[in-house]
Parts: C-alpha cells; sequence; structure tokens
C-alpha cells in the first residue's frame, strides 16, 4: 500500500510512469469507451488544471474509476489516484490492479478499521501535491440512482482552501459492466465534467452539501436534455 506519510521522502513517480498511464487511459480506455461503449463526454468548463484537484462522481459500476482517469490532463494523470475500499480490494490480482493499473489508494473505511484515520491519509497526499478521485456516496450505489454523499470530500477540501472541486456526473455505465458481472457490453454513457468549485471558509457540511447538489444538478440537467433529443 501506497506510504502516505508526509514525513517520509516520497518517492518521485517516473516520466516513465506517466507515459504508461497516458497510453493506457488517454489512448486505450479512451478508445474503448470512445468507440466500444459508446460513451459521451461533455465538458462544463474546458480549462486545464495544472495542480492538485479533488475529483468527486457518483458511483454506479467499476468503470468509473477508469472513465474518470481518461478526463485527467495528461501531465497529472501519473498524480492523480482513485480512492478505493482496503477490505474490498485487500489481497490478489485486485489489489495488484488497482494500485499499478488504476494507480488508486486503498484505505479503511474508518478509524476503527486499523487505527489510522483515512482523512489524515488522504490529507498528506494533497499536500504531496497529489490529485484525487473521490466517491463520496462511499460504495457503488442502486443503479440509476444517488445516495447522499458522507462528509470526507467536505473534510479534504475544508483542510485546502483554493485546491479545486470538480464535480462530475457518470450516467449509464453500470449497464455496460453491471454489478456481479466481469464481461463489457456497449450499452453508451454519458461522462459530464462541471465547472470546478473553490472554496474557502465554509464548513465542511456546507461543502459536502454544495458538492452533491452540484453532482445532482448535471444529472437533472443532462435527463432533460435526454428528454428534448
Amino acid at each position: 500500500m501506497t506510504d502516505l506519510n508526509p514525513s517520509k521522502k516520497r518517492k518521485r513517480p517516473s516520466l516513465g510512469k506517466q507515459i504508461v498511464f497516458v497510453l493506457l487511459y488517454k489512448v486505450f480506455w479512451r478508445m474503448v469507451f470512445g468507440l466500444v461503449i459508446g460513451l459521451k463526454y461533455i465538458r462544463q468548463d474546458k480549462a486545464s488544471l495544472d495542480g492538485p484537484v479533488i475529483y468527486v462522481a457518483n458511483h454506479n459500476s467499476h468503470l468509473d474509476a477508469m472513465a474518470l482517469m481518461t478526463v485527467v490532463p495528461s501531465p497529472r494523470i501519473h498524480l492523480t489516484h482513485s480512492v478505493a475500499a482496503q477490505d474490498f480490494f485487500g489481497s490478489g490480482f485486485k489489489r495488484w490492479g488497482m494500485l499499478h493499473l488504476v494507480n488508486a489508494v486503498l484505505i479503511s473505511r474508518s478509524r476503527k478499521e486499523n487505527g489510522e484515520d483515512p482523512i489524515e491519509q488522504l490529507d498528506a497526499m494533497l499536500v504531496a501535491g497529489r490529485s484525487l478521485i473521490l466517491f463520496p456516496e462511499g460504495t457503488r450505489g442502486v443503479p440509476g440512482s444517488m445516495g447522499d454523499f458522507k462528509r470526507g470530500v467536505g473534510h479534504l477540501a475544508s483542510r485546502h482552501p483554493g485546491i479545486p472541486v470538480v464535480p462530475i456526473y457518470l450516467d449509464g455505465l453500470y449497464r455496460n459492466l453491471p454489478k456481479g458481472r466481469s464481461m463489457i457490453v456497449p450499452f453508451g454513457g454519458t461522462l459530464v465534467v462541471g465547472k470546478p468549485l473553490v472554496f474557502s471558509n465554509e464548513s465542511v457540511d456546507e461543502i459536502t452539501n454544495v458538492t452533491q447538489v452540484a453532482v445532482e444538478t448535471m444529472a437533472h440537467e443532462l435527463k432533460n436534455a435526454n428528454r428534448l433529443t
């Protein structure tokens, strides 16, 4: 598991790793999502973010993390980490794949599991200049619906005022890789990248609520747009 102690010397990611991740996500996975699955990309803001970012999205499919990595700017892709539950991906090939192919950081769901505070671990990554991909629902939800966001995004954004929080809405990927299935089927879908949110002195609950509303608003706008077409 990645060493998240900021007091220890952190190994700088190599140029080779960046090249591998660009080929993996900007070429291979982008082709899979665009040409095979038929995923449609919508950007509400096309500004390129060149520093640490907190990406926040709803979660319905194991494809979600890969889809989100395809929209991360190439210079930052090897510095961006999807946050996943250690108890689900804690051993074997799944763990290896998450760490080395998805660039994930595996955390305990709560401090009680191993005595470590997952917020402190993720805070250390932001301090080190890394970006994070969060699924604040905490688990894959019911297909086509969105659960309440947990307060992790609020805690992290409140500790790092000025780091943009980018809301993203994913629609339809649960149809391409349903829960319990291992084969991808081409049913299309949409990925909407929202405008970055920048917080200053808002409370944890305010940040959490504003972020959830931003993702829900994109979901409603997409649903209304689909009705008109």
